[in-house]
């Protein structure tokens, strides 16, 4: 059911080199050895296509976005536009306009504990996350919860690092309003099956729990 980063896929299959080769700043070497970057979840390195595709819209397709009727300013909002259907596409979701850019995962996640989680969930309520969450993801919920008397549960892992899904079961209830876990544990590695097993465990859980 999980899987740890080391087992993924075999470099070979990756083609590692090849995708270096497509990241200029990997050809830097630091302290006499090639660079090796891991710190994607704070700030991910650009590859050759997306920095000239920003170059090219910065020195010839600028414009405000959505706030100007002249012709660069409508050609620059349908470029941008363009984009959120093309990520809606790529995520399977039906409706563009439920595509939300904000400037990384932390405001994403502070943006639904404001907007949502202010106006929906409540004293009594409980929202879940887990043992292996970034700060990120454990900090707003906090706040959330202490200001709204909700109570924040916590799913426990075991000692591979893996979630413990029969706890996971016992803490899903009809007072669950939000279940926050992180998909690819940027400290463990590991990789939970939130397409196959969250979502079926809360609309079960809410089924037992209310029948």
């Amino acid at each position: 059911m999980f899987e740890l980063a080391s087992t993924l896929v075999a470099p070979t299959t990756l083609g590692i080199e090849e995708i270096r080769r497509d990241f200029p700043i990997l050809s830097k070497h630091v302290n006499g050895k090639p660079l090796v970057y891991l710190d994607n979840a704070a700030s991910t390195q650009k590859p050759n296509r997306v920095i000239r595709r920003v170059y090219g819209f910065d020195s010839g397709e600028y414009a405000n976005v959505r706030r100007g009727s002249y012709k660069l300013g409508t050609e620059a909002t349908i470029l941008y536009e363009g984009v959120r259907k093309k990520i809606a596409g790529f995520i399977g979701c039906e409706n563009p306009s439920e595509i939300i850019f904000t400037g990384g995962a932390t405001q994403s996640i502070n943006l639904v504990a404001h907007s949502y989680g202010r106006r929906f969930i409540g004293a009594g309520d409980e929202v879940i996350i887990s043992e292996m969450e970034h700060h990120a993801n454990i900090v707003p919920w906090q706040i959330l919860c202490r200001e709204t008397g909700a109570k924040l549960r916590v799913i426990p892992i075991n000692d591979e690092g893996e979630l413990i899904m029969e706890e996971y079961e016992k803490l899903l209830t009809s007072k669950t309003k939000l279940v926050c876990i992180t998909h690819l544990s940027n400290a463990l590695g590991t990789i939970n099956p939130v397409k196959g097993t969250s979502r079926n465990s809360l609309k079960a859980g809410f089924r037992n729990k209310l029948s």
